[in-house]
């Protein structure tokens, strides 16, 4: 089974329909744009850091909180799984994962008719949506058109809206063409998709619109969340507001993209082989080469798809569709987007949240190997301080380490659910347990995942590794140009050698393997390494939210830390029991996210963190 890079960016296709059990209660009045909440005192008081506001607070009722510094006992397997009867239901999530894969298929077959539609949006009067025409009007409350090269065009959403959700009344769709490369301003142009979800209740002609940046670099946008929006949810995912969704250059429906098929392809034959790290790495190189040949040919200019371009985008975008100011949100990789939006062109914004941050400053690639065993050795920590998850699966971690080690000798194959056979390796399972921490509500499963894969058992694993570490709609070009000239430019071999030593013995292997395999495909992409200014901090007074899961295996909360240290106006939430991406994760993320957005001058409530609960492992 091939490896795959390690992206910033929660798992596809995965990110919000596994999360309609919470979705829905936030359609009730608490989660409104100004919730009848009252504030009381925190349950654990702010303190400073790097002279900004933090709040960690943790359950008062949790028993065994903290979790022990003392690593689950060692002593072999039972012979046979745990009969303990669970003291709790699994969730919900396997059957919208089903749901999930039929409507991929539906979609799939109706897209080439669907982007033939031409659909009259109707003209609105109030407040500063886009009205239309070649290029969106300025209307009253929108503030001042700035000068930009860019033009908005409306036109047919590219994608299926939810259900209920009309274009025209409830969305608006076009395109956004600006430059590719702005030092070249008579250069390619390139076309951004964009999608404007119109508040669900009436809003004040001044309000401030909600920007929503994706993660990856390379994630889609329209086609994940854009789709996913419907009647039921739109209060509660808009948090009340207009709420603008694009996808970046080189990803989804933008235009050019830098979507490599010839990756997912050889990813698919190769998916049940057993192939050495050798075998892999030729293949998985030739696949790149073969994508870089085939977009230079089509004259797309690698070098200009950067966060500094995409920050222009943004720049262009807000200013394009007649706005003064907006609220950004940022999660994954769209923090550091965002982040550079703050240091760039910090008059465009009112108040920025950061879900699950990724600092200017940080390195993916020489911080990856302590962030995964970090994620690892919090779910091992979480499994022992819970009493039934610690009975249950007394050595939940020696059994991991071991699975490692014995899945890479002797291999198994698996049917997935979608994807059919794959062969299981041992960096396989370490990769499907970590994809598996980004999200929220599988977290709960995976001790009994682990255990059940011990004893020979792969329903869990079966049912979701395809969709973990095989979904295709990540733009491996756009990953590249942007982690290559960023973050690789800034490391060296060495350096990707000595990282390592931060992962457990049995893992390094096939880490040490899959960094040198980046690096060789960083030195076949070529592209300049960006200026030495966009890998310092960002220094701002901004008002600014950050949302931060305690079980992040990617972007764990010192990233958080890091980047407050320059946000003057900062507050950073923990969120127990919580994976890769806050937002829609609970009733508690959005209250506070919809509180910071009703006056981002003033911190936050945390009470109700101090109520939600660690992973319930069943």
């Amino acid at each position: 089974m091939p490896e795959s890079p390690y992206y910033e960016y929660a798992p596809p296709g995965l990110r919000y329909q596994e999360r309609n059990d919470m979705i829905y209660p936030l359609s009730q009045p608490e989660a409104s744009a100004s919730p009848p909440f009252t504030p009381t005192a925190p349950a654990a008081g702010p303190y400073t850091s790097g002279g900004a506001e933090i709040t960690v607070a943790r359950p008062a009722s949790r028993p065994g909180w903290p979790p022990s510094s003392v690593e689950p006992g060692v002593g072999t397997a039972p012979a046979a799984p745990p009969t303990t009867v669970s003291r709790r239901s699994p969730a919900p999530w396997r059957l919208i994962l089903v749901i999930l894969l039929v409507a991929l298929v539906l979609f799939a077959g109706g897209v080439a008719a669907y982007l033939v539609l031409a659909i009259r949006a109707e003209s609105n009067t109030t407040g500063a949506q886009p009205t239309g025409g070649a290029k969106v009007a300025v209307t009253p409350g929108a503030g001042t058109q700035a000068a930009t090269t860019a033009n908005f065009h409306q036109g047919p959403c590219p994608f299926q809206p939810g259900a209920g959700i009309v274009q025209g009344r409830d969305l608006i769709c076009g395109t956004l063409t600006v430059p590719e490369d702005r030092s070249q301003p008579q250069g390619n142009t390139i076309r951004l998709a964009v999608a404007i979800f119109k508040a669900a209740t009436p809003q004040a002609a001044d309000a401030t619109p909600f920007l929503y940046l994706s993660g990856g670099p390379g994630g889609a946008t329209l086609s994940d969340l854009g789709s996913y929006i419907n009647q039921v949810n739109r209060q509660a995912v808009t948090l009340g507001r207009t709420f603008i969704l694009f996808d970046q250059r080189g990803t989804g429906y933008s235009s050019p993209s830098l979507y490599c098929g010839e990756v997912d392809r050889f990813n698919q034959q190769t998916k049940d082989e057993n192939l050495s790290h050798q075998a892999n790495d030729a293949g998985y190189l030739q696949a790149m080469r073969s994508c870089r040949d085939r977009l230079t040919a089509e004259g797309v200019h690698l070098s200009a798809y950067t966060t500094i371009e995409d920050a222009q985008d943004v720049h262009d975008l807000i200013h394009a569709l007649g706005y003064r100011q907006v609220d950004l949100y940022g999660v994954s990789y769209g923090t550091r987007l965002a982040l550079t939006v703050m240091r760039l062109f910090p008059q465009d914004l009112r108040s920025v949240i950061l879900d699950s941050t990724v600092p200017t400053q940080s390195n993916l690639f020489t911080t990856l190997s302590a962030s995964m065993q970090h994620a690892f050795d919090t779910l091992f920590k979480g499994c022992q301080a819970d009493p039934f998850c610690r009975e249950s699966y007394p050595n939940l971690q020696t059994t991991f380490y071991r699975l490692v080690n014995r899945l890479n000798a002797h291999p198994v194959t698996i049917n997935d659910l979608r994807y059919g056979p794959i062969l299981l390796t041992g960096d396989g399972f370490a990769q499907w347990v970590f994809a598996s921490l980004y999200v929220t509500s599988f977290i709960p499963e995976l001790p009994r995942a682990i255990s059940e894969i011990d004893h020979g058992q792969y329903t869990l694993i079966a049912e979701t590794y395809g969709e973990l570490l095989l979904a295709q709609d990540i733009s491996y070009g756009m990953y590249y140009s942007v982690e290559c000239g960023e973050d690789m430019r800034y490391t060296s071999l060495q350096e990707l050698d000595r990282s390592v030593s931060a992962l457990r013995p049995e893992l390094q292997p096939g880490m040490l393997d899959s960094l040198e395999l980046d690096y060789r495909v960083c030195q076949l992409w070529n592209v300049p390494s960006v200026p030495p200014e966009q890998k310092q901090p960002v220094t701002s007074s901004l008002p600014t939210l950050i949302l931060s899961g305690e079980y992040d295996p990617i972007t764990p909360t010192s990233n958080a830390l890091l980047a407050q240290k320059t946000l003057s106006h900062s507050y950073l939430f923990v969120f127990p029991g919580t994976g890769h991406g806050v937002f829609l994760t609970s009733t508690c993320a959005n209250l506070i996210m919809s509180q910071f957005l009703a006056d981002p001058e003033v911190q936050p409530s945390n009470s109700c963190i101090s109520s939600m609960e660690e992973p319930n492992f069943i």
